[in-house]
């Protein structure tokens, strides 16, 4: 059967049917499985430049996914690295104690939530580089940046990262799982070492939640002190502890 043609002509001008970016998979929110649940994933992007070589539990996973945390409300992301391990991270606004905080700063507390540790603490990256990189549009699908809802395809089709209407302005806190015993699979060893385990998206996500559920506590043990303060555990702001 032939296929019809997604093009037609309207008022003697040709409209052709608008593609979703390349690696991204939804138009909009769509159910995505993970660790025996699901979860309303506002993007899923599959990156095969990024994807292990090879048959291996990744077989079945996306390279990115972001959502928003049912139970906290705080904009989640879990994103293959170029060395096919996944990163986790959570969003703060600039309400949080720790907004601003980068991750050696992060209360040992809070760091210890995850797996290795706190290790990533940066602002959104559209709002920390320009919008076009070596010439081209950065590209959402390796983004660390959280939009509050997934746009049009329409809107795909001139740049492929956020613009300001589309996001807000967060503070991103995450951890790695390429650690020691972790297996790295397009590490420098290859397909890893004896007795390194993947850590698979399950993994990530529930460390995700893990963190989410430890920076919304802070949010509300500050919230019912008397003079609210940016700095809940006593620690020195980051510009402070730089001497800046």
């Amino acid at each position: 059967m032939a296929r019809k043609p997604t093009g037609r002509k309207k008022a003697g001008k040709q409209v052709v049917t608008a593609e979703l970016p390349d690696g991204l998979v939804n138009e909009a929110p769509v159910t995505y499985p993970v660790a025996d649940t699901s979860i309303t994933a506002l993007q899923v992007y599959h990156n095969p430049d990024r994807r292990p070589s090879g048959d291996g539990p990744w077989n079945d996973e996306a390279d990115k996914v972001a959502w928003v945390d049912a139970e906290t409300g705080l904009g989640c992301i879990m994103l293959r690295q170029k060395n096919g391990t996944i990163s986790g991270y959570v969003g703060v606004g600039p309400e949080h104690p720790l907004f601003g905080f980068e991750a050696d700063a992060v209360p040992v507390g809070v760091s210890n939530a995850v797996h290795g540790g706190v290790t990533y603490g940066k602002a959104c990256e559209v709002n920390r580089f320009a919008r076009v990189a070596w010439g081209k549009p950065r590209k959402e699908r390796y983004t660390v940046c959280h939009v509050n809802r997934v746009r049009l395809v329409q809107e795909y089709r001139t740049v492929q990262t956020s613009e300001d209407e589309f996001h807000e302005d967060l503070w991103w806190l995450g951890f790695d799982t390429a650690h020691p015993g972790d297996l790295v699979p397009n590490g420098r060893y290859g397909e890893g070492r004896r007795g390194d385990v993947y850590r698979d998206q399950a993994f990530v996500y529930a460390n995700c939640i893990e963190l989410a559920r430890k920076l919304k506590s802070l949010t509300e043990k500050s919230s019912d002190r008397a003079t609210p303060t940016r700095e809940p555990l006593g620690l020195p702001a980051p510009a402070e502890r730089k001497g800046e």
